[in-house]
């Protein structure tokens, strides 16, 4: 991997407004050697993706005041928990953040209701959750956001696709055998016939 530095200097737009480090590698090391860089107070869109960038690294980009000017944060595809989320969804310097997006990385219900409560992500518009690990309750949750405030787009994967252990009220009414299987199917026939 090269020096953050020098692929600030590469990638860095001429208004000093956008940078994109997709796919340079930098982990956590260079999350937070970038968090500290004195060349980025104008940056207003940040693309990490696909840098194997963890909580800790996350939590160094959101704890930078370099980093209070940014409209649009990008982590697709870095391996992001709860953690790292609430440090975003916590801290001042993302105040202004517009757009965020966190598809592919590791956050669960604990990191989609931070960011669902947070009031520091007032502006807070686009927020990318997709192929994540967040559920039912995190779901709700950022819906409930989505109707009450601001988001006005938000992808998250489809509830459908997933059974929940808590949708089943009753567990007598699991089957645990084949041999239940066959009565209950051979009982359904039944109950069809004689209506």
């Amino acid at each position: 991997m090269a020096s953050v530095e020098y692929l600030i200097k590469q990638f860095l737009s001429a208004d000093k407004k956008h940078l994109d480090l997709s796919n340079q590698v930098l982990g956590d090391k260079g999350a937070v050697t970038l968090a500290k860089s004195k060349q980025l107070k104008r940056v207003k869109r940040l693309t990490l993706a696909n840098n194997n960038i963890s909580d800790e690294g996350a939590i160094a980009i959101a704890n930078s005041e370099k980093f209070k000017n940014l409209a649009e944060l990008d982590f697709y595809g870095n391996v992001i928990s709860d953690d790292g989320v609430k440090a975003l969804a916590e801290s001042p310097s993302m105040a202004n953040l517009k757009k965020l997006n966190l598809y592919g990385n590791l956050v669960e219900d604990e990191g989609a209701i931070a960011i669902a409560e947070s009031k520091t992500l007032s502006k807070l518009r686009y927020l990318f959750l997709t192929s994540n690990r967040v559920r039912k309750q995190g779901v709700e949750a950022l819906k409930e956001a989505r109707s009450s405030t601001r988001l006005c787009h938000l992808h998250l994967d489809d509830l459908d696709d997933f059974i929940y252990q808590d949708d089943y009220e009753d567990e007598n009414d699991q089957i645990s055998s084949w041999d239940e299987l066959e009565e209950r199917a051979t009982g359904s026939l039944n109950d069809a016939e004689d209506d």
